[in-house]
C-alpha cells in the first residue's frame, strides 16, 4: 500500500518514534529526499497514477528493499536497479512510470553513478549478478563516474560489453567518489558492462571486524574507534573552493571502508530543511543536506557487519531554533529503527554497545550545546563527549574517564596543522583516550603497515589474520609486539582475570580455555576471566603480565564470528 506524505506539512511535527524497518521503498519529488513523498512495501505497480506520474527526483531504501524502475507503465522503456540511497537522480529523473519493489538476497551488491559523489541515476546489482550490456539500462556504457561497493562485495567493471577480459578490465573492491582520481586509468565514462561477486576480506577488514566485536562488549563510552573529524567537508563533495580548506577527500561510505566509525556533522538550520556546512561555507553554495550525509551512512550499513554501530556527533550550529530543531528530529527519524532512541535528550553513560546492538539500532547520535533543543530530540544523547584539540593535548597524560567519551580532534587545513603521527595517536589510546578525530585519511592511512589507522588497530595486526574466522580460533595476549592480541589455538597457558573494580591479574594455573574460569575464580576470587576491551585496558593487563609471557583471554570464535566472553560472562565496565 502506498503511503503519501507532505514534508512540507510535517515541518512543525515532533516525530517521537522511528519509522518501521520493513522491506519498503520511498519515492520522494524534490532532490535529496526532500518534498512529497511516496513509499511501497515489496510489490509490482504497473502504473503510478496521474498524481505520482514522472515526479521522482530521489529514492531511499528501506531493510533489504532495492526497486526496479521504469520510464513507462507496464515496465516498459528505460530501466534502472537501485539498491543504495540515491539523493539526486539524473536519469529518469521525474522520470518514472511504474516499478517493481523485491528484496535483495545479498548483503553484498555494487552501484555504478553516473557521475562523481553518487550523483545521478545508479545501476546497482547484487553479488552473483552481472549486466552484460550497460545500454541495455539507463546508466548506458561510457557514463558510470563513481561506484559503490556494499558489504563484502567486489565489482568487476569491463571496457567493452560481454565481460570482455580480452580488452581493460578491473575489480572494484571498496567504494570511490571519483574513477577518474580513484582508481584512475581507463575507468572513469568508460565501462560498458559489470559483475559484482564476493570476495574474501583483506587483513585490515578482518583486524577492524575484530576491533568492532570487541567494542561490542563495552560502554559506548569506553570503546575505541576510528574517527574523522568534519566527515563531509570534503573534496568529494565540495569542487575544493572550501574558504578554511578541506578536512577530508574521501565521501563518508569511502571513510567507513576505513574502518571509521565515529563522525563529526555541523549543522545548521536551513528554510525547511537542515544543512550540513563548516564555518564560513555556510554562507556559500558549499552546502549539502543532512538527508543526504545520513542516506549515504544508510547505503553502507545495509552491508555491515552486525557489529557495526556509527557514532555520530553533531557539531549543534542551529542555535536554539526550534523549527531547527523539530527540523533535525524527522531527519534523525527518517532512518528508521536502526537508530538508538534513549527517549529523551540526555546523557547515558552507562549505554553498552550490546544494548544496541542486541535492538537491531546501528547509529548513534550525540550532540554539543547543552541542553539546547532538547524538547524536540529523543534520539539524541548529550553531555556524552568530552573532546580537546590536538593542539592542545599531550598524549602522554591520561585521559580516561568512567562517564564521557574522550576525542582529540586535528586540525589540518588552509589555516592550521596540526595533526597526530601514528605512534602519537596509539600512545594516547593507551592513556585513556577513546577516539582522534583525524583529517585528510587516505587508504594508505588503513593499508599501510604502522600508517595512521592501521597503527589504531591495537588488538590485531592486519597482517596476523590468517583462518581468523576458523572453529577454534581464539586470542592470546602478548607481552612483546605493536599489536596486544594474537590469534591463537586452545593450548595450555595462563589466564587474565579483571574484576569490577577494573584491576588485572594473571594465573599461576595453566590449561585450556575452558578451564579459564575456575581458574580466575580460584586464585582470585571476585575475578572472572576476561579480555581487554580498549587499548587503555591491554596497557594495564600487560603492566601485570611476566616478560615474554603469552596468555590466554576471554575472546574466540563462536559460529563464525568473534565473541567476547566466550567462555563466561565478562566483568562489569
Amino acid at each position: 500500500m502506498v503511503r503519501i506524505t507532505s514534508l512540507a506539512l510535517l515541518a512543525s511535527v515532533i516525530l517521537a518514534t522511528s519509522a518501521q524497518a520493513e522491506d519498503k521503498v520511498c519515492f520522494y519529488q524534490d532532490a535529496e529526499y526532500r518534498g512529497t513523498e511516496w513509499c511501497y512495501g515489496v510489490e509490482q505497480v504497473s502504473w503510478v497514477g496521474s498524481a505520482v506520474n514522472d515526479k521522482t527526483s530521489s529514492i531511499k531504501t528501506y531493510g533489504n528493499a532495492y526497486v526496479d524502475i521504469f520510464e513507462h507503465s507496464q515496465y516498459r522503456g528505460q530501466q534502472a536497479r537501485i539498491m543504495a540511497n540515491t539523493y539526486r537522480m539524473d536519469d529518469l529523473n521525474d522520470g518514472i512510470s511504474s516499478f517493481t519493489v523485491g528484496v535483495r538476497d545479498s548483503n553484498d551488491f555494487a552501484c555504478l553513478f553516473e557521475h562523481p559523489g553518487f550523483r545521478g541515476t545508479p545501476h546497482c546489482l547484487q553479488a552473483g549478478q552481472q549486466q552484460t550490456d550497460l545500454d541495455r539500462v539507463a546508466l548506458g556504457r561510457n557514463k558510470a563516474s563513481s561506484v559503490m561497493v556494499i558489504g563484502d562485495a567486489a565489482v568487476d567493471v569491463f571496457q567493452y560489453p560481454n565481460l570482455r577480459t580480452d580488452k581493460a578490465h578491473s575489480r572494484l573492491r571498496r567504494s570511490s567518489s571519483n574513477l577518474e582520481v580513484r582508481p584512475g586509468g581507463w575507468l572513469e565514462d568508460d565501462i560498458d558492462s559489470m559483475r559484482v561477486v564476493r570476495e574474501a576480506r583483506d587483513g585490515g577488514e578482518i583486524a577492524i571486524d575484530i576491533l568492532d566485536a570487541l567494542n561490542a562488549k563495552a560502554p559506548v563510552n569506553q570503546a575505541n574507534v576510528l574517527t574523522s573529524h568534519n566527515a563531509y567537508n570534503s573534496t568529494a563533495y565540495f569542487s575544493g573552493q572550501l574558504i578554511p580548506g578541506p578536512n577530508q577527500r574521501r565521501a563518508l561510505v569511502e571513510q567507513l571502508q576505513l574502518g571509521i566509525r565515529s563522525m563529526e556533522l555541523d549543522i545548521r538550520a536551513a528554510n525547511g530543511w537542515t544543512k550540513v556546512c563548516h564555518s564560513v561555507d555556510c554562507n556559500t553554495n558549499n552546502v549539502t543536506s543532512l538527508r543526504r550525509m545520513l542516506g549515504e551512512i544508510d547505503s553502507w550499513l545495509k552491508g555491515a557487519d552486525d557489529n557495526d554501530v556509527v557514532f555520530i556527533y553533531l557539531e549543534d550550529g542551529i542555535d536554539g531554533d526550534t523549527a531547527g530543531y523539530q527540523r533535525l528530529q524527522q531527519d534523525i527519524a527518517w532512518l528508521g529503527d536502526i537508530v538508538y532512541t534513549p527517549g529523551s535528550c540526555q546523557s547515558q553513560p552507562q549505554l553498552s554497545m550490546q544494548q544496541l546492538l542486541a535492538n537491531g539500532q546501528r547509529i548513534f547520535f550525540y550532540k554539543d550545546g547543552g541542553n539546547s533543543g532538547c524538547e524536540s530530540l529523543p534520539q539524541v544523547l548529550i553531555n556524552f563527549e568530552s573532546s580537546v584539540a590536538v593542539a592542545d593535548i599531550n598524549v602522554y597524560e591520561s585521559f580516561f574517564s568512567a562517564t564521557r567519551f574522550r576525542r582529540a580532534y586535528e586540525c589540518d587545513n588552509y589555516f592550521c596543522n596540526n595533526t597526530l603521527t601514528a605512534d602519537e595517536a596509539l600512545i594516547a589510546l593507551e592513556n585513556g583516550l577513546n577516539a582522534v578525530g583525524m583529517d585528510m585519511l587516505e587508504e594508505q592511512n588503513l593499508d599501510g603497515a604502522g600508517q595512521r589507522l592501521n597503527r589504531q588497530l591495537w588488538a590485531i595486526d592486519p597482517q596476523d589474520t590468517q583462518q581468523a574466522y576458523a572453529e577454534g580460533r581464539s586470542a592470546r595476549m602478548t607481552f612483546f609486539g605493536t599489536r596486544y592480541l594474537a590469534l591463537s589455538w586452545d593450548e595450555a597457558r595462563p589466564y587474565a582475570c579483571r574484576n569490577h573494580a577494573g584491576d588485572w591479574q594473571v594465573t599461576q594455573t595453566t590449561g585450556t580455555l575452558d578451564l579459564g574460569m575456575q581458574a580466575c575464580d580460584s586464585e582470585y576470587p571476585g575475578y572472572v576471566f576476561d579480555t581487554p576491551l580498549s587499548a587503555y585496558e591491554a596497557k594495564k593487563l600487560r603492566q601485570v603480565m611476566t616478560s615474554g609471557s603469552d596468555i590466554h583471554v576471554n575472546f574466540g570464535v563462536e559460529q563464525g564470528r568473534w565473541q567476547a566472553g566466550k567462555w563466561g560472562e565478562l566483568s562489569a565496565r
